[in-house]
């Protein structure tokens, strides 16, 4: 499956010759074969993606570790109340994945991006990732989608303005220190709201019950909304 060019704008102009952008090079074709377009921009990006992933979870390791997420996993699970939460997918990825790991995934299209169709279980009201290997984990390794690698921090909108919120749901949480867990939000701070202000769809309301640890443009104080 291949993207065609018009998926990939803004980096492409509207009406003029493809301009595909990289650090040392501007490459310039009238008539350049959709494949090209998409090795070229799918290496870039994976390429920041691998990065943010990396130093991401290095950072993350300071709250939880890998072990604590396997013996738990209750972030790759959801019920009714808290379906909202199911992954952003963007068209990068969706199109990696059915390139790579699951050919026959179902996506459920949005405005500018994707959530992965999940069957309900027969017998609970709960719907797993389609992603998560029981043995194994998450299939998708440094693929995850960026809502999953920074769990289990959030970025929400309150009032217009983007805050790192907390998920209520991970019990590993509930052991830190607010202080700990603040410091760990401030120095992914950019990262996230950098993702944010790329992938506006992303950013999921406020809601009650979700302690606020930064907010976007100030120094947040050690204390909980």
């Amino acid at each position: 499956m291949l993207i065609h060019i018009k998926q990939i704008a803004p980096y492409v102009e509207k009406n003029k010759p493809l301009l595909i952008l990289s650090k040392k090079r501007v490459i310039i074709s009238k008539n350049i074969q959709s494949t090209k377009v998409w090795l070229t921009y799918h290496r870039r990006e994976r390429g920041k993606c691998l990065q943010t992933a990396g130093m991401t979870e290095k950072m993350l390791s300071k709250i939880l570790s890998k072990e604590e997420c396997a013996k738990c996993r209750i972030c790759c699970c959801f019920d009714s109340y808290d379906i909202w939460e199911t992954p952003y997918i963007s068209q990068t990825l969706a199109s990696k994945i059915l390139q790579e790991y699951t050919p026959k995934q179902e996506f459920i299209k949005k405005e500018n991006h994707f959530l992965f169709k999940m069957d309900k279980e027969q017998n609970a009201d709960l719907y797993y990732c389609p992603m998560l290997d029981n043995e194994k984990g998450c299939i998708l390794g440094d693929d995850k989608p960026f809502d999953c690698r920074i769990w289990p921090l959030r970025v929400m909108a309150l009032n217009e303005i983007k805050v790192i919120t907390l998920s209520p749901v991970c019990p590993t949480m509930n052991e830190k220190s607010i202080k700990e867990l603040t410091k760990t939000a401030n120095e992914l701070a950019d990262q996230i709201f950098e993702y944010a202000d790329e992938n506006p769809e992303a950013v999921k309301p406020y809601l009650d019950g979700y302690p606020i640890l930064v907010v976007e443009g100030k120094k947040y104080k050690d204390t909980l909304v």
